[in-house]
């Protein structure tokens, strides 16, 4: 399984489009007064204004080349300030042999930058760019109905990572590892890694490389739908 779009909601939509499109220097596929969505690598990630300014918080990840850690952290560096925890601004994930680095963008969402070093494709440019990203790596899913809705995922055919058990009151990884993307699937007022950003639940829409259309609505109740592409 693989994230070909996510849609989520801004109510900071000029700031929003900067940020990704001007100081990340993603291509931008479309702006409205409303909305933008630009590309990330294979995959692409949209934000539309929200029509009453309700909170929302997101996190999401994006894969890069395996063997480009060190050249992503020293680029998106000389754009954003990192993240810490414990004083350090990167993780090593020793169970799925991945490296990370975390920052906020304009809504304070937590945006990570991930290197899977057992699936992610290798580089052979010297310097990193946004362009060399491959692909949305991970989407939160907040809902305090974690169980029905990690349930009717595995009867979708997305599996938890491993097959692991599902955990109502933590966060569950949705997907393949071999894939490198998940949807991280988790109760509100969590607090995200390298943040103290609580998850709250907030509307977010994916398109799955699997045919389907997931719609989490503001009560972080899901829908499902199929689509052609």
């Amino acid at each position: 399984m693989y994230i070909n779009k996510a849609t989520l909601i801004t109510k900071k939509i000029n700031e929003m489009q900067e940020f990704y499109s001007e100081i990340l220097g993603f291509s931008l596929i479309s702006s409205s007064d409303t909305s933008f969505e630009v590309q990330i690598g294979t995959s692409s990630l949209s934000f539309r204004q929200s029509e009453n300014m309700e909170e929302t918080q997101y996190h999401f990840a994006f894969n890069i080349p395996s063997n480009q850690f060190k050249e992503a952290k020293k680029w998106v560096r000389t754009k954003v300030e990192l993240l810490k925890e414990d004083g350090a601004d990167e993780v090593f994930f020793e169970r799925s042999n991945a490296h990370s680095v975390y920052f906020l963008d304009p809504c304070e969402n937590v945006v990570e930058f991930i290197a899977h070093h057992d699936v992610a494709p290798l580089s052979d440019e010297e310097y990193f760019t946004s362009d060399l990203i491959v692909n949305i790596s991970e989407m939160n899913v907040t809902t305090d109905d974690v169980l029905h809705v990690g349930e009717t995922l595995k009867q979708l055919g997305i599996p938890v990572r491993h097959n692991e058990q599902l955990a109502e009151n933590t966060l569950n990884f949705i997907g393949d590892h071999e894939d490198g993307t998940f949807i991280l699937l988790g109760p509100s007022d969590r607090i995200w890694y390298f943040s103290s950003k609580k998850a709250i639940v907030s509307p977010v829409t994916l398109e799955l490389s699997n045919h389907l259309r997931l719609i989490i609505d503001g009560e972080g109740q899901l829908t499902v739908e199929k689509i052609d592409r």
